[in-house]
Formats: structure tokens, sequence, C-alpha cells
């Protein structure tokens, strides 16, 4: 049976519908990409937004993202069908079920330690090989229940069975949370060379629900339940629109409050980077340059909104559900982020 080898370049946009669709990217007349420039049902159109990926067979159909640069996905590409080529040379070897033995407990401790070393180089994010150990040692007690231990035993039932399970343990009966745990164990599959399901098999939840807007008399009440210090906190929140990781990690050498900047940059220190990569400047009012500018650092803690301890402060947002829970009596979303 011929294997197919081709590798395609595309692109991942928005559409006006607000769908996420894989669109062809635009050639000029030197067989070049140009930049957000991509094919909707025959027509060109603008898409800034979202990343070049690199499909191919090897063996299932794997999308592989590269960015938002398209000179990363074309060296991507050509790297792939180097790739290929080496392994009809007998260069490297070809994709075998080899991959597919041993242990569930020992695949999912390579895999563990392969994700530890992407943290360590900071292509992947400490709370991901956190959340991922926990959802993958739970997969694996489940099956050991379930009297299989070696990898090879596993099929899409048992990923079907578990999400299903993970569904009915989860105390707000959350169909995301299902889905995560889904999608997490299946990448560990395909990681081993097992492909028994795709993530469209993967449990359904609603998407882009609603967000809760408080009224300003709400705003004001909780803001007057605040001693000064909090209050300072979430008005940061409030008028810059932080994300909470950007806020907890705000280090004074970021404040630019000669030009009312607040600038959001990796922190190696303390192993921050953006969300998506990217470095910005966010513009704030004079009220908040004003309060900012009272702010000084304690000894030995560049952190602008430290704990006592001069650690960040990761409990801000359950500081926040406590104020007005117990304070004003508040209803608050489950993702107070919101």
């Amino acid at each position: 049976m011929r294997v197919n080898r081709k590798v395609s370049i595309w692109k991942h946009v928005r559409l006006a519908d607000g769908k996420w669709r894989y669109c062809r990217p635009v050639l000029n007349d030197k067989d070049r990409i140009t930049p957000d420039m991509v094919l909707v049902n025959g027509s060109e159109e603008r898409h800034p937004e979202g990343n070049y990926v690199i499909s191919f067979y090897n063996p299932t159909l794997t999308w592989k993202k590269c960015g938002p640069k398209p000179a990363n996905a074309v060296t991507a590409a050509e790297r792939q069908r180097a790739f290929f080529k080496a392994q009809e040379h007998g260069i490297v070897e070809r994709f075998t079920n080899a991959q597919t033995t041993g242990t569930i407990a020992d695949a999912i401790t390579t895999y563990l330690e392969e994700l530890e070393a992407k943290v360590g180089n900071g292509s992947k994010r400490p709370r991901t090989h956190s959340a991922t150990k926990q959802i993958l040692r739970e997969f694996q007690s489940w099956c050991e229940r379930k009297g299989k231990r070696a990898l090879s035993q596993v099929t899409k039932l048992d990923l079907l069975n578990y999400a299903g399970g993970a569904y009915q343990q989860s105390p707000t009966k959350s169909r995301r949370t299902a889905n995560t745990k889904f999608i997490r164990v299946n990448q560990f599959l395909k990681a081993r060379g097992i492909s028994v399901a795709t993530n469209a098999d993967a449990p359904k939840y609603t998407k882009n629900s609603p967000v809760v807007v408080y009224p300003e008399e709400d705003i004001d009440s909780f803001f007057a339940k605040c001693n000064p210090r909090q209050r300072l906190i979430y008005k940061t929140l409030l008028m810059a629109g932080l994300r909470k990781s950007e806020l907890v990690f705000l280090t004074f050498d970021r404040l630019h409050l000669d030009r009312g900047v607040i600038r959001i940059a990796e922190n190696a220190k303390y192993d921050f980077m953006p969300k998506a990569y990217p470095c910005r400047d966010v513009y704030i009012p004079p009220e908040l340059v004003n309060d900012l500018r009272t702010l000084k650092p304690k000894a030995g803690c560049d952190l602008v909104f430290p704990t006592r301890n001069c650690t960040p402060n990761d409990k801000l947002l359950v500081m926040c559900r406590r104020i007005a829970v117990q304070k004003l009596m508040l209803v608050v979303e489950n993702d107070v982020e919101k």
C-alpha cells in the first residue's frame, strides 16, 4: 500500500460566523505565502488572527502548529518532507507499533518526563504538566480497576467510559471537565502510537457562554468592602484588563507610570510567560497611574502585589470571591475570572 507523504500548509482562522477553520494560504506570483491572506470558499480574505499549521499522515492525520509567521510553517513543512525522505531511504526508522508495548504506568511516566523537559525549556507551562499528571494518573488507576495494565489493552471504549465517569464524578457535572480529560488522555495515547479515537469523540460542552456583567452599584459596593490594598488590586485588574497571572507576576520594573503603561512581558525569575507568548503595553487611565504611584516595593521583593512572605500571590481571585460572597452576599460565577 502506498504511504501518503504529502505535507500541506494551512492557517487556522476565525471566519465571519465566529467558527474556526483551516484555510489554504494565498500564494503570490513567486509561489510564496502572502502573510495573513487565506482562501475562504475560493475568495481571498485577510485574517491576521490564528496560527499557521502543517498537516500530514504519520500514520494518522496530524496537525502541527507552527505559529503566526508563514516562514516558520514553510520551514516545518520542509523538515517534515525531509524526515519522510529519510524514512524512505532507511536513514531513520519508520513508525511502528512497537511504541504500544509496555505497561500503562511506564508509558505515562515516560510521557510525563518528556513533558517536564518541555517545561524546562519553556515550550510548556508548569501548570500543563501538573494538570496532565493528575489526569493521566487518574486514567491509570481507572484502567487498573478494570484489570488493564498493558498499554496495548486500551480501547476506544475505555476512553469513552473514562470520560463518562469523569462527568458523573464532577461535583458540578461539568462536561467541559470531561472534555478536557478525554483530550489529554487521547493526546498521550497518540504520542505512544495508539490511535483509537479522535477529539471529535470527546464529550461536547457549550462554548462561549455569556459573560455576567455586574451593575455599577454592585461594583461600588464591592470596592467599599475592600481594604485599601485590595481596592488597588482589583482596580488594576478592572482598569487595565489584566489576566490573573499577569497581575500575580507583575513587578515594579514593568510599571512605566511616566508613560501611563504597564508592560506585560516574560519574567524568567518567576518562570512567567504571557498567554500565547506575545508581549504588549497596556495603557492605563490617570486615576490608576496616581494610585500605583503610592506603592512602595518591600525590601528584597520586586512584586507589585506579593504575599506577606514576598511570594507570588495566586489567591487574588479566591479573595475576590470571598469578599463578594461573604460580605455582599452576591451570586458569583464559578469562573470568577470572567
